[in-house]
């Protein structure tokens, strides 16, 4: 490093200290093995306090290496009045480089043509330090939504020119000199100038705060509160001020007796910014009323809704069975929902799940978007499953899921997005994608706390498994359902498997022993693993500990459709999973299409989700056996889970009919499960959450209730009603707003005589049930009529 550069910043004013270096592994020089700031950790713990040195003291630091490899400048000195410094901080690897030219647009200057100097950074292309003098009294924001990739350093410290990059390059001047640094453009200042008041979503309303007011909710809960709620409310501060309210943050916290200092904070701050940020205001405004604060700050709503009134089942009128025939059957009861699902987009997951999802449908040259849905639900469960669960039951969040779609439409994009997703949360390890036997997934789960299938042509698979007398087959299903329910719980081995399992835990044990005794040990694993091993051991008379087992599997319409039997949609491996299908089996290639990779802040949201928001947790291993964090539920979302165990129970009594009466049992297990997926990035469920969870297990019972009856006793041979089983097949080829052909639903359902299928389709038609349109083929100008199902209200 040039020390010539950094004398430079002395002379002109300004205030430097020392960075450590790194290691040849990439980790920092300070000594830690956890820390991973080489190249930008301050040497002395005290740098905002960074004094004026002496000649005596800068050569007394030069010589005991402390600008070896780097310095970083002090954007406002502590306690100083007068100028500090406004750096512009553009990261190419975020989009900084677009932002930048927005940027020149919008205040009408170029930056870095016009500054007294501007710094080329360590990781090139693009990126750059953009110097200014900032004026005294003036709060100026550090991150604007507008402009992405760019941050406007008004606080901190700037890595100098000269210093060594982690990337082995140097941070090199493009032009200007400490000494003309210049003050900055007033549009930009004007740009960057801090509300008062920020405008924050709550509940569908937008709500006016100001610092003030975010401090006075934060009175309210404790700074000792346990670390998972302290640094989420600090996340729901910084997405509230939009990353200008640190000082709120640090002062409440420094009220704690675990207070970890303002150097400390200031890097958790920064790091939020780095995240997708899912925690929101709502997440503060909880915890705050939890410890008594009562809303008096101004709402504007921004959304109404109308809920229908609720109706008693004595109450509910009748309608015709819709899959049926026969004008003279017995009608059913007309079901109502408990609460309101309007303007609900299935493909729409709320929150950060939401983003997750629409970056795998991004993965896939055809629009897969219902595999998107399950498959962002599945991966997420896996990122959140080991660490929450919920206030109101304590259910886990482990998921099964069957994705059906048509071969060659984009299962193996889908696929391989869940891997990724696994990889950024460092779980990849504990991914298989494939069953062998009974005995494999356990010990599957000695390796790891958790297992994660994903398995391509499932369908062929569980055929298998399902129609199989041997007793391998028959073992796979048992052990699969067996573990799947004891993720919060013990599950009990046989003798010859546990005697195997204590074995090895007790080689790696022995083996791990050794090398702390030995001082063998150099990155301390052996020593963090030491205390989970013996934990181990000791309990494993009593069988696996919290096993989790997640699977998500990937077939086509011909192979699964047939296996919704009612028995397995009942009792077996199909009933208890979330069934998701892409009714177009010939869908058009995306126009222009190109994979978007996975940006850095989705990645560290992932990972500070399954690490708990620490980001250098030992994840050698994939496991947490401490107890779960809870998501709070906030009232309106408590009361809605409890209506939907009454639709569920109502459900439940007007399928015993048809003995399917489990399906829709299982309706508040699910929707609990899925609404804490979607809630736990933010850290508390609301009623989007239910809302959206309910809607989707809606339509998966019905989906599963139309395939199970279509399914039983199809033929008069067997004794069933063919003509309800063709209605009920229909419904389901038609569901979820897919419309078809005439001719592709014939040859869905060709099992059945064409002059019935023909007969309910004509019936569906005259009831109203079914709408025909008549559309003109693009390609070739002929005109076809499709046909789709007719949408109730809700």
């Amino acid at each position: 490093m040039s020390t010539n550069i950094a004398y430079d910043f002395i002379d002109a004013g300004y205030r430097i200290f020392g960075l450590h270096g790194g290691n040849a592994d990439g980790s920092c020089a300070c000594g830690n093995p956890e820390c991973q700031a080489a190249f930008k950790h301050p040497v002395a713990s005290n740098w905002q306090h960074t004094p004026a040195w002496s000649d005596e003291q800068l050569e007394g630091m030069q010589e005991m290496g402390h600008f070896d490899t780097g310095y970083g400048v002090v954007i406002r000195a502590s306690g100083e009045e007068g100028y500090g410094l406004l750096v512009v901080d553009v990261d190419a690897r975020n989009g900084g480089v677009q932002s930048y030219a927005k940027l020149i647009d919008t205040i009408k200057e170029d930056l870095a043509a016009n500054s007294g100097l501007t710094v080329k950074t360590g990781s090139g292309q693009g990126s750059m330090h953009i110097y200014y003098k900032a004026p005294p009294g003036v709060s100026l924001l550090q991150g604007h939504p507008d402009f992405p990739g760019i941050d406007f350093k008004s606080s901190g410290f700037c890595v100098g020119p000269g210093s060594v990059h982690k990337s082995g390059n140097h941070y090199e001047i493009l032009f200007g000199n400490p000494d003309d640094i210049g003050e900055a453009p007033a549009a930009l200042l004007e740009l960057l100038k801090r509300p008062e008041t920020f405008r924050a979503e709550y509940n569908g309303s937008a709500m006016d705060v100001t610092e003030a007011d975010l401090a006075h909710m934060l009175s309210f809960v404790s700074p000792d509160c346990d670390h998972e709620t302290w640094f989420k409310c600090g996340m729901a501060v910084h997405h509230a001020t939009g990353g200008t309210g640190f000082d709120v943050w640090d002062n409440w916290s420094s009220k704690g007796t675990t207070y970890p200092g303002s150097d400390k904070l200031s890097k958790r701050w920064h790091s939020f910014g780095k995240s997708a940020n899912p925690v929101t205001l709502g997440t503060l405004i909880h915890h705050a009323e939890a410890g008594g604060w009562e809303d008096s700050v101004e709402f504007t709503p921004t959304v109404w809704f109308s809920d229908d009134a609720p109706k008693s089942d004595d109450d509910e009128p009748e309608e015709a069975n819709p899959a049926c025939h026969d004008a003279d059957a017995p009608k059913v009861k007309k079901s109502y929902r408990p609460f309101h699902t309007n303007g609900i987009d299935l493909l729409r997951p709320p929150g950060f799940v939401g983003e997750v999802c629409k970056w795998i449908n991004d993965q896939s040259r055809f629009p897969r978007e219902n595999l998107a849905v399950a498959a962002s639900l599945v991966a997420m469960s896996n990122v959140i499953g080991l660490r929450y669960t919920d206030d109101v039951t304590g259910v886990t969040a482990n998921l099964f899921a069957m994705c059906v779609a048509g071969s060659a439409t984009g299962k193996e994009a889908v696929m391989q997005s869940i891997m990724t997703i696994h990889q950024a949360a460092g779980i990849q390890r504990a991914t298989v994608g494939a069953i062998k036997s009974d005995q494999e997934i356990i010990r599957n789960l000695t390796d790891n706390q958790a297992v994660f299938y994903i398995i391509d042509e499932f369908g062929i698979e569980l055929k298998k498994i399902t129609t199989s007398k041997e007793a391998y087959h028959q073992g796979v299903v048992g052990t699969l359902m067996a573990v799947y329910s004891k993720a919060d719980g013990f599950y009990p081995m046989t003798g010859d498997i546990k005697r195997d399992v204590k074995n090895r835990l007790q080689q790696e044990l022995r083996g791990c022993r050794k090398a702390i005794s030995e001082n063998d040990d150099e990155n301390g694993y052996n020593l963090r693993r030491l205390p989970k091993l013996e934990r181990a051991v000791k309990s494993i008379d009593n069988g696996l500990e919290k096993p989790y087992l997640s699977l998500i599997g990937f077939t086509t319409p011909v192979t699964f459709d047939g296996l919704v039997t009612p028995e397995q949609a009942r009792n077996g491996f199909i009933g208890r999973s979330i069934l998701v299908s892409e009714k177009e089996t010939n869908p058009r290639m995306k126009p222009n299409f190109q994979r978007k990779p996975m940006g850095d802040r989705m990645k560290m949201t992932i990972a500070g989700l399954y690490q708990g928001g620490v980001y250098d947790q030992d994840v050698d291993r994939v496991e947490h056996y401490e107890e779960r964090s809870k998501i709070s539920t906030d009232h309106e979302a408590r009361d809605m889970l409890a209506q939907v165990y009454e639709w569920s129970y109502n459900e439940a009594q007007k399928m015993k009919n048809f003995g399917l009466e489990a399906i829709p049992r299982r309706a508040h297990e699910m929707v609990s499960k899925i609404s804490l997926i979607l809630a736990a990035p933010s850290g508390i469920r609301t009623a989007e959450h239910v809302r959206w969870a309910f809607a989707f297990i809606e339509r998966d019972i019905a989906e599963k209730c139309n395939l199970a009856l279509a399914n039983e006793a199809d033929t008069e041979e067997a004794g069933g009603n063919i003509i309800e089983a063709i209605g009920y097949k229909i419904l389901s080829l038609l569901g979820d707003g897919h419309t078809e052909t005439r001719g592709v639903i014939v040859n869905r359902c060709k099992k059945w005589p064409r002059d019935k299928v023909d007969a309910v389709l004509e019936h569906f038609v005259k009831t109203g049930r079914i709408v025909v349109e008549s559309k003109t083929n693009p390609t070739n100008g002929r005109v076809v009529e499709r046909l789709s199902l007719v949408v109730k209200p809700a």
